[in-house]
């Protein structure tokens, strides 16, 4: 089965690599993301395993088309009675690049637009297969198709996963402004945090960061405890789910090891507000980390000076949802307390535009990531001296 795993702004080469980690075939990297042929054993692997891949789509083909006829028919060549039956419900996204409409010919130029044709040659097709049309279900589908234009072409995909693969099934209680876990899972591999000094994050919000760093480290499998879209689909949702129900109890065997093994671990997640408190307790009972991580309510511009080796983690305020016209006072605040630090690596994850003039520091590298539509900057800083990097 041709597969695109999707990766964000800035991800495609950490997917690529976490994908032959896993000992996926990967075949090519290109801009939406990480293609590869995949069996359905190895789909499974995929699913349950991928950290920083925001969705797993199988690829069912492709064609060009800059108008609403040419649109319908290439939609309407795909195989859709190989996928769906009459009484599976579906939903059509499209996203992507836009045709415009001319005075002579009314283009692609609307994604809802997209999506109706591509919806109406799908139900076409399937009634005249099976005498039937199928229902569409908008919130919660058994089948989530996915259209994708580039340049005039048009890839047409059904998701593995939906939801997003960002959903690990354990999160209890989200923040304010929730980091996706995909997101994080791309900022710790960055980090590469091993086990070695301590780990903190002191603006922890609801624990995403650090549940994802040693979930990494212990090797847990992101998806061991979700289910996933394909599970219900009508003629291969049975087979994939034994898959996935293996490589989910093989997940959940070795979480369950490798939790009880954990000792050790020096991992400190602190927030200023009560609200956070509460949710990162809440998160990581629900990930079984609650014995690992310790968790206390302090300002992360009065902490006291960390042991050397220390690796701090975070995702502060971006002033777009939450820190609001004070954001950069915080940034200087921060800046301020960690300059003394001795021996101490911080990595920073920040998007306003400000911060690096108000945290008063140059970096030692960086890289840009989005965090949905705000483009963000993981940026490392040593303070100090610092015996061995952990770029």
């Amino acid at each position: 089965m041709q597969v695109l795993a999707l990766a964000a702004r800035g991800t495609h080469d950490l997917v690529a690599r976490e994908c032959r980690a896993l000992g996926l075939p990967v075949e090519r990297t290109a801009g939406d993301g990480v293609w590869m042929d995949l069996t359905p054993e190895q789909t499974a692997k995929a699913l349950v395993g991928l950290r920083i891949a925001s969705r797993l789509l199988l690829h069912l083909g492709g064609f060009h088309a800059e108008d609403a006829e040419s649109l319908y028919e290439g939609a309407w060549d795909l195989d859709w009675p190989r996928w769906m039956n009459a009484d599976a419900t579906f939903a059509v996204h499209a996203s992507g690049d836009l045709i415009p409409s001319t005075p002579e010919r009314r283009g692609l130029d609307h994604h809802l637009f997209v999506s109706l044709k591509v919806k109406d040659a799908i139900a076409d097709r399937l009634t005249r297969k099976l005498g039937r049309r199928p229902n569409v279900a908008r919130e919660d589908p058994e089948i989530r198709v996915v259209v994708r234009g580039r340049r005039g072409r048009w890839d047409v995909f059904l998701d593995l996963a939906d939801p997003p693969l960002h959903h690990r099934g354990h999160r209890a209680q989200p923040g304010p402004a929730p980091l996706k876990e995909t997101l994080a899972a791309a900022v710790v591999e960055v980090v590469d945090w091993r086990g070695q000094g301590r780990l903190h994050d002191p603006t922890c919000g609801s624990g995403t960061l650090v549940i994802e760093a040693v979930n990494r480290h212990l090797g847990i499998p992101p998806g061991c405890t979700r289910w996933f879209g394909v599970e219900r689909w009508p003629h291969h949702g049975e087979t994939m789910q034994q898959h996935l129900d293996e490589e989910r109890r093989k997940g959940v065997d070795h979480a369950k090891s490798a939790i009880s093994k954990a000792k050790g671990l020096d991992v400190l997640a602190t927030d200023l507000y009560p609200d956070a408190i509460e949710a990162v307790r809440a998160n990581l009972i629900a990930s079984g980390l609650d014995g690992i991580v310790r968790v206390e309510q302090l300002d992360a511009a009065k902490l006291a000076p960390p042991p050397a080796g220390t690796t701090i983690v975070c995702n502060p305020p971006y002033g777009q949802r939450l820190g609001g016209e004070g954001v950069e006072d915080l940034f200087r605040s921060l800046g301020d307390a960690w300059r003394g630090f001795t021996g101490v690596t911080a990595w920073v994850l920040e998007g306003h535009e400000g911060f690096q003039a108000a945290f008063g520091m140059a970096d030692t590298g960086h890289q840009d990531f989005s965090n949905g539509p705000l483009p963000v900057t993981l940026r490392r800083y040593a303070l100090g001296r610092v015996a061995k990097a952990n770029a």
